[in-house]
């Protein structure tokens, strides 16, 4: 998966886990972590969840 911010392609590393992938990287100082899972229902798709330093950012609705 690849992983920008602020415009800049960041480096990570992907790795394949008993429930789907998680994709490794780093901000600054920041371990960060993204995680897709399947949800299991064909319209929910993929679910992914974001970790910081191992804290689970909550989604943001706009």
């Amino acid at each position: 998966m690849d992983v920008w911010c602020n415009g800049d392609k960041i480096e990570t590393a992907g790795e394949f886990v008993d429930d789907g992938t998680e994709t490794h990287f780093t901000l600054g100082e920041h371990n960060c972590c993204v995680k897709a899972v399947s949800s299991g229902k064909r319209r929910d798709g993929i679910i992914h969840t974001l970790l910081v330093d191992g804290t689970e950012i909550a989604e943001c609705m706009e």
